[in-house]
């Protein structure tokens, strides 16, 4: 099998030593001339991984940009190649990321955690960065990977991370064509769109994902234990979506979805967890979400304590304290300087 040393037909130029992308839906192409090249570039832009080509004349052509919304975009198209991805540096689950992989064209497979799923072309295939992987395409293919937080995947973490589990979306599923469509519209028509429409386009596809990967796991779940998850599933993306509002109380929260404070609490309790600091929790992840956010670098440590549901700063920056052992000025500045948080 060919190692990542051959070469590859692609005009010479200089591969990027940073995978400095626009914050626009616009791909930005690499040059990385070597298979090796084209193996950096993914380890920066997808995760760690060792790059094979199975055809004596590889061909790469690599693209990526980010997601005003946050998130990557990573467009590969090549002749037959295995990807083998490692996890020794994804240990921390509060950071760890999904990969949805639109396959555009060619066939294949997918492994991860004991799961071998084959890739069509239409197909929706979703991992996660966490955990070790392994991409096998045996046909020329084109593949979109599409890559965020793994939490907004999983709503709010309406499911454990823990438990996460590589899922196919397959073609014929109404809401996978949908996907594909909204993947086509936002990254590869020509037509001009302003940029808050960009902004909607891309929480959109980001939403399609949360639903397509959530309604899959939720159908490996027994019958008789459904019931509560979709209860859960309905409660905690409620709260997500309004996990801004400094009002949001379990009254309000059941006045609502029309249940009783009893079973709100009830839900709760089965997944041994307290609303008050369910609510606490995501809101801090919110924050910190902010803070390393370059983009919102001139935003004052007040602002993003109310744009998170904190009503007042000091208690945010007490509360921020005791999770992150640090304070919020002081863990912008360690992001900023590359040090990384708590």
């Amino acid at each position: 099998m060919p190692r990542a040393s051959q070469t590859v037909n692609q005009p010479a130029r200089p591969a990027c030593s940073e995978a400095d992308l626009n914050f626009a839906p616009q791909f930005r192409p690499f040059y990385a001339q070597e298979i090796a090249g084209y193996e950096r570039e993914l380890d920066k832009l997808v995760l760690p991984g060792e790059f094979r080509a199975l055809t004596e004349r590889p061909r790469l052509q690599l693209q990526a940009c980010r997601l005003r919304a946050g998130g990557l975009v990573v467009s590969l198209e090549s002749t037959p190649i295995s990807v083998h991805h490692r996890a020794d540096h994804a240990a921390d689950l509060e950071h760890a990321e999904f990969l949805a992989s639109f396959v555009i064209a060619g066939h294949g497979v997918i492994v991860q955690n004991e799961a071998t799923l084959p890739l069509e072309p239409g197909d929706v295939i979703f991992r996660t960065t966490a955990l070790p992987s392994e991409i096998r395409m045996y046909t020329d293919s084109r593949i979109v990977v599409v890559k965020g937080p793994l939490s907004r995947l999983l709503g709010a973490h309406s499911l454990a991370m823990s438990q996460f589990t590589a899922q196919r979306g397959v073609a014929g599923l109404p809401m996978v064509q949908t996907a594909h469509r909204c993947l086509h519209h936002v990254f590869f028509d020509k037509a001009e769109s302003n940029p808050t429409s960009s902004l909607f386009a891309e929480q959109a596809l980001l939403a399609l994902l949360a639903s397509i990967y959530t309604s899959q796991a939720l159908e490996k779940i027994p019958g008789d234990a459904r019931a509560p998850a979709d209860n859960w599933q309905v409660l905690a993306s409620y709260i997500d979506a309004h996990i801004t509002d400094p009002e949001l109380s379990v009254q309000a929260v059941a006045d609502v979805l029309r249940v009783t404070t009893r079973w709100v609490h009830r839900l709760f309790k089965t997944r041994a967890l307290q609303y008050t600091s369910y609510v606490r929790e995501r809101r801090l992840q919110l924050a910190r979400e902010a803070l390393e956010d370059p983009r919102r670098s001139h935003v004052e440590i007040k602002e993003i304590a109310a744009s998170c549901g904190f009503q007042h700063a000091s208690h945010f920056i007490r509360r921020f304290h005791e999770r992150f052992g640090m304070s919020p000025a002081l863990y912008r500045k360690t992001a900023r300087s590359g040090g990384g948080g708590a």
